[in-house]
């Protein structure tokens, strides 16, 4: 028994380790569900420091996070914050802007004090330190681990939100519903209003599936969608679409169905995988809720 005692102790601390990231993890998400504002119309989780194991970490990362990412870092860079300190990060958008959370291996007081060793102060705002770039890229500590960007005033929205003064995206009952549907492990996951499905659909299927679809049509019929995205040597899809009807869900199957028996048809004679937009597509529904699974190409490196 004692010869077991180092193996159930590493057992024990690799058990500890992962619970502490799973509450890390839930904690951001239940943030943002109270800091986003209502007017929020996508949210989007990526685990970065998941995504950092995979050779192709950077074409993922402008995949997932891109343009929102490389803003932040600009302010992060005032904290003397790397991007290698940021474990997650969690990406609102509106349409007309994009802000979100942060959280990490970094320390909101450490980086105050490297801030004011180098000059560096930051904007008051009704008692909170904003830390600003000079094109409007903003921090704020919401705690030491845990960090608001976006502009002044969208930080200054979402502190608000989170101090119930404006509705949060909480109250929106039908994201709340699909994010509770989200694969919970999958290093990036989403969830969008149906406005946002048509952009996603062209991207994937138009000029490729062969059919002559309306997906703007389709998406019109759409209230929201959520995604969750695994990875390996493929991206592997799965989606919940709610559908404004038990008509429109019946509708949507049959046209993705169509789209693919074509991808399955291609592939038998002969076409190469890896010039399709996605393989394996499988879909199924309930009543208005139509559910899609499918593998999809790796970002190239």
């Amino acid at each position: 028994m004692p010869a077991l005692r180092p193996c159930m102790k590493t057992f024990l601390m690799a058990a500890l380790a992962l619970a502490a990231g799973r509450c890390l993890e839930a904690q951001i998400m239940s943030e943002a569900m109270l800091a986003f504002p209502a007017q929020t119309d996508s949210l989007e989780y990526d685990n970065l420091a998941s995504l950092r194991t995979l050779p192709n970490y950077e074409a993922l990362r402008q995949r997932f996070s891109g343009k929102p990412l490389e803003q932040v870092k600009t302010a992060l860079g005032l904290l003397d914050i790397p991007e290698s300190q940021v474990r997650e990060i969690v990406i609102g958008s509106s349409p007309s802007a994009f802000y979100g959370l942060l959280s990490g291996t970094f320390n909101g007081t450490a980086a105050a004090k490297a801030a004011a060793k180098k000059g560096t102060m930051p904007v008051m705002s009704d008692g909170v330190a904003l830390y600003c770039t000079a094109d409007a890229a903003c921090v704020t500590f919401l705690e030491d681990s845990l960090a608001a960007f976006g502009t002044s005033g969208q930080l200054k929205m979402m502190l608000a939100a989170r101090q119930g003064a404006v509705p949060r995206l909480s109250s929106k009952a039908n994201l709340v519903y699909l994010i509770g549907r989200m694969d919970q492990h999958a290093p990036v996951r989403g969830v969008a209003s149906g406005s946002q499905l048509q952009s996603a659909l062209t991207d994937a299927l138009q000029g490729q599936s062969g059919l002559n679809i309306d997906w703007s049509q389709i998406a019109s019929n759409i209230n929201a969608f959520e995604y969750s995205v695994t990875l390996d040597s493929k991206a592997h899809v799965s989606s919940t679409l709610e559908c404004k009807s038990q008509t429109t869900a019946a509708v949507l199957r049959q046209m993705l169905g169509a789209v693919g028996s074509l991808q399955s048809v291609a592939s038998k004679v002969g076409k190469d995988d890896a010039t399709m937009p996605f393989q394996n597509l499988q879909v199924s529904s309930s009543g208005a809720i139509l559910n899609v699974k499918m593998d999809a190409p790796m970002p190239a490196a």
